[in-house]
């Protein structure tokens, strides 16, 4: 009988994996990654990189997955995305646009065209601050405008682009008034917020999962497993 889960098929370490207690890299094999991460004591990794990392210059990225950065002070608008932080693309508006309006202005001019394949039809979007920043400090506040999407079921919400207009221009099934804010564009494998998480300690038991190329912890106890 077929089945969609690989759980079955491989099971945690039927494919390999490693153990350390000591600060030492772990790289995966040939044609596999790290899929799981069991911590046995208390732990604070400092390397732990996603295989494919959600850069807005690599549109067919791909989901992010937690990643180990020092990027404090760092304004998300200003910053190159590398997680899903900022989904495929943010931008500034134009707070010249107007109010109550369903076509907003992006601020940068051909920011549209800085996007392989470009701003989507269909895409969710959130207005957040301008100034949040990727260690949470101010971190990003969704305004009420755009309301946190619920994509499925007999109540579904969120504001969406229906039309790419121009270079700068798109529109929106919504109204909306920003004031000095951002829009965050959201689709299928690109989500919003997080924040670094270097320093982060990780507790004796916990388990992660994710598809990571590389993973360094701090002198105690892991067991990474490998897949596919």
């Amino acid at each position: 009988m077929g089945q969609n889960s690989q759980e079955v098929a491989y099971g945690f370490g039927q494919l390999g994996s490693a153990y350390t207690d000591i600060a030492q890299t772990i790289v995966p094999p040939v044609g596999k990654v790290i899929v799981a991460i069991q911590f046995l004591a208390d732990n604070t990794p400092t390397v732990l990189t996603p295989e494919k990392l959600g850069d807005v210059t690599i549109r067919s990225a791909g989901p992010s997955f937690p990643e180990i950065t020092g990027l404090t002070n760092t304004t998300a608008l200003a910053s190159t995305p590398t997680r899903n932080t900022k989904g495929y693309f943010m931008a500034a508006l134009d707070d010249n646009a107007g109010s109550d309006i369903n076509q907003v202005t992006l601020a940068s001019l051909s920011a549209i065209d800085s996007i392989p394949g470009g701003i989507k039809v269909g895409s969710y979007v959130l207005l957040v601050n301008s100034d949040y920043q990727e260690d949470g400090n101010p971190a990003m506040v969704i305004d009420a405008q755009t309301p946190v999407p619920i994509y499925n079921g007999k109540i579904t919400q969120g504001v969406r682009v229906v039309s790419v207009d121009s270079d700068d221009q798109i529109t929106l099934d919504t109204a909306i008034s920003p004031s000095s804010q951002s829009l965050i564009f959201l689709d299928e494998e690109h989500g919003a917020g997080g924040v670094i998480s270097d320093g982060q300690v990780y507790p004796k038991g916990v388990v992660i999962y994710g598809r990571w190329t590389a993973f360094k912890p701090s002198a105690s106890g892991v067991i990474c497993y490998f897949g596919k």
